[in-house]
């Protein structure tokens, strides 16, 4: 006597009220996630305003202005005078931004009694940044080239560094010095003047030295950019 094989039917309403359930849940979560998931998918378009984290290098390495907290304080522990800044909203693809713009920003050495500075991040700079802010996604990072149309070079004589407080027998070519910009100038009659309250700061590495003069570069070669937010 032949035995019969038992058929087992496949149960396709339990699975089935399983992957509703499941969907169910993943589609409150979304809900409760609203639609800022949606941003780890789609990338900065031109006239987005993206907020990023931004960490301006030297010649060195050195940070020289950064939002990332972990920075600002391991930079002061080395000695070097990094401004610190909220995470920056900028408007992806703009070109043709003002001359300097002033970062509210605080600096440990810079700051009296903790006061906010302004960090003079120059127009051209923010274009460049603007620019390479285009196709990244939310979490991308990018290091980006500086290319500056001319140099940023100021020549002090020994007079002129010792009035500024520095030391000009001490100094050497690598050290930093803070040089304030105006970034809104006042012009009185052909004269251009500056106030506390429209000064932004840069720091300046000091590229070369002779006998009488020293030559500071405030060019920042590069500058790293993490994409927080868009929109």
């Amino acid at each position: 006597m032949k035995r019969e094989k038992k058929q087992e039917n496949f149960p396709w309403k339990k699975v089935l009220v399983i992957a509703v359930g499941v969907l169910f849940v993943f589609m409150m979560v979304l809900s409760a996630m609203g639609m800022s998931w949606l941003q780890s998918f789609r990338s900065v378009m031109t006239n987005d305003t993206v907020t990023i984290g931004l960490t301006i290098r030297d010649a060195y390495g050195r940070p020289i202005f950064t939002t990332d907290e972990n920075l600002y304080r391991t930079g002061i522990t080395a000695g070097v005078p990094v401004f610190l800044a909220a995470p920056l909203t900028v408007r992806a693809g703009y070109a043709g931004n003002p001359g300097v713009n002033g970062i509210n920003a605080q600096n440990y050495y810079l700051s009296e009694g903790g006061q906010q500075l302004k960090f003079g991040l120059l127009g051209q700079e923010l274009d460049e940044i603007d620019i390479a802010v285009l196709s990244m996604k939310k979490g991308d990072v990018k290091t980006i080239s500086f290319s500056y149309a001319e140099p940023l070079e100021l020549t002090l004589d020994s007079k002129e560094f010792t009035a500024m407080g520095g030391n000009f027998t001490q100094t050497s070519p690598g050290d930093l010095i803070p040089l304030g910009i105006s970034e809104t100038p006042v012009v009185e009659g052909s004269v251009v003047n500056s106030t506390a309250q429209n000064t932004a700061w840069r720091i300046g590495t000091i590229a070369s030295k002779t006998a009488n003069s020293i030559v500071v570069d405030h060019r920042y070669p590069t500058a790293d950019i993490t994409v927080e937010k868009i929109g």
